[in-house]
């Protein structure tokens, strides 16, 4: 009965020991954070580095760099292709899309009916001159598309014994440099004399010399606005002439005007067709508008 009571004074005792050691493995942290060695939920995750991050390498290989942002401004040009812009600028004429043109010319003309057959007889008998110095006038107007142009030109070379006509087509090829505009241009058409003068009144009235050209010209001109232009011409032109055969009544009526004359036994000569090749060389001042 002692024994018994003195047992269960001392069970409670002991409890007490084992309750505090309970308490305390509670408020210890399981290893690894969790009763099985796992993270707790709760815990804090460690920082992920970037992945552009230098210090970063698989095998070796460093990541790309960030790709650029889309909205990045595109890099300015560098100062000098700017000072170039403005000074082609500053040299254009401002010319814009031209796509007609007009011009008239003036100047020097030297011809030769028979520069390439000397017999002057066989073209005009040696009734009037079949060379000649003098000046001339012209006038041509067309199309342009960029470079080329197509139109018309028409020439009177003024000379003492008689005048020269001309009247054709023209193509050209033109090399626009800012202001200054070298062109080069092809010619063909119609040639003619016209009012022609004789010692010998009949036969001015009765020989007619005509036929057809074929020119080259080349020139510079200078536009000192999108409207207006300047320059210089120089032309050389080819010409094949043919002359008539006159009637038995033409002759017989220059016979009468040449009576004592030298030339009567010319007279004759003009029954047949004359022929001759010439040419004529034109330097020239143009003056241009330009649509």
């Amino acid at each position: 009965m002692t024994a018994r009571r003195a047992l269960c004074l001392l069970t409670p005792l002991a409890l007490v020991p084992m309750a505090s050691t309970a308490a305390a493995q509670q408020a210890q942290p399981f290893p690894g954070g969790s009763p099985h060695g796992a993270a707790s939920p709760t815990a804090a995750a460690p920082a992920q580095p970037s992945p552009y991050d230098p210090s970063m390498q698989a095998g070796g290989l460093a990541p790309p760099p960030p790709m650029q942002a889309p909205d990045t401004p595109p890099v300015p040009p560098d100062g000098g292709t700017e000072r170039r812009l403005d000074e082609a600028r500053e040299e254009d004429s401002g010319r814009g899309l031209e796509l007609a043109w007009l011009n008239v010319e003036g100047g020097y003309e030297n011809v030769g009916l028979q520069t390439f057959n000397i017999d002057e007889e066989e073209l005009t008998a040696g009734f009037i001159p079949t060379s000649a110095n003098g000046g001339v006038v012209g006038a041509g107007a067309g199309l342009r598309l960029l470079f080329f142009t197509l139109g018309a030109r028409g020439r009177i070379g003024f000379f003492n014994d008689w005048q020269l006509f001309s009247v054709g087509g023209e193509a050209g090829v033109h090399l626009p440099l800012g202001k200054l505009d070298p062109h080069v241009d092809l010619g063909f058409g119609y040639v003619g004399l016209g009012n022609v003068k004789s010692a010998v009144r009949g036969a001015a009235d009765a020989i007619a010399i005509r036929g057809f050209y074929g020119r080259i010209s080349g020139g510079l001109d200078v536009y000192l606005s999108p409207v207006f232009s300047l320059g210089a011409n120089a032309s050389w032109e080819f010409m094949a002439l043919t002359r008539p055969g006159l009637s038995s009544q033409a002759i017989e009526r220059i016979k009468g005007e040449t009576a004592a004359s030298p030339q009567q036994a010319k007279a004759d000569l003009l029954a047949a067709e004359g022929s001759g090749v010439g040419s004529a060389l034109a330097l020239t001042a143009v003056a241009g508008l330009h649509f």
